[in-house]
């Protein structure tokens, strides 16, 4: 199973180095997010479409994981 979590480039980001700075925390911050939530993830009591569906609304996360 794949998913694409689709997130900007922050090589591609032009301007003073704290604004390219930013873009690097920015994209750390939505991986880091992403993988945290995929990670908690039930992935033995998941059959192959909700598990699909799960990583495809981990694609659209933009804010924090909720906490444990």
């Amino acid at each position: 199973m794949t998913a694409h979590w689709g997130i900007p480039d922050p090589a591609a980001v032009e301007g003073k180095e704290s604004e390219i700075g930013l873009a690097f925390a920015e994209t750390y911050r939505l991986l880091f997010n992403r993988i945290s939530i995929f990670t908690s993830l039930p992935l033995r009591s998941l059959d192959s479409i909700s598990l699909g569906h799960r990583l495809r609304e981990i694609g659209q996360t933009q804010k924090e994981p909720a906490s444990s």
